[in-house]
């Protein structure tokens, strides 16, 4: 089942990038290009977190997303995301660190989508203290007003399994989350 879902995640990317991987340039460092502007958006988020082995509840945190300085498709903006995330919730408190670079994608005026991979670590305290890495997969949907930055996400966080304690192996978990940020 979870190598299924891990599957289904890889072919939806993977299809809804074929458009920027097939036609125009690719701009590599575009950080040394004169007028560079990496849009930085400082945010906070709450949501629902998912995980295994105890039912879902509040999750909290903080997010950076900017215009990635290392590569750039010929059609819409690859944005890195930065986020920290807390839950805790029936003896199970995780905390996440993630990467998560997204294929943004213009939808209406001041209104994007974004989807992509990432990277993670997890540390989870379960009765021990486990550190695991994680990849993950997700989508993003955000609307600017003026310097208001407005946000939905959710992405899946597949950790690799280690006994966090209680007869509990892994950590793996949904994330769905509001954003209220401010562009700088």
């Amino acid at each position: 089942m979870k190598s299924a879902r891990i599957l289904l995640a890889a072919l939806a990317l993977g299809a809804a990038t074929t458009p920027a991987l097939a036609a125009g340039d690719w701009k590599f460092l575009p950080i040394a290009d004169k007028g560079y502007a990496p849009n930085f958006v400082a945010s906070v988020t709450g949501g629902i977190m998912d995980p295994q082995h105890v039912g879902s509840g509040d999750a909290w945190g903080l997010e950076l997303a900017f215009n990635c300085d290392l590569v750039q498709t010929p059609t819409g903006v690859v944005r890195t995301k930065l986020s920290v995330n807390k839950f805790d919730k029936a003896g199970l408190d995780l905390t996440t660190v993630e990467l998560n670079p997204r294929w943004t994608i213009p939808v209406a005026k001041d209104l994007t989508f974004g989807i992509g991979p990432g990277i993670g670590w997890v540390k989870a305290d379960s009765g021990r203290n486990v550190d695991m890495f994680a990849r993950q997969a997700g989508a993003d949907l955000d609307y600017r007003v003026g310097q208001l930055n407005l946000g939905l996400g959710a992405r899946w966080q597949d950790t690799v399994n280690k006994n966090v304690g209680g007869g509990r192996e892994g950590a793996d978990n949904w994330l769905v989350q509001a954003k209220v940020g401010i562009a700088f």
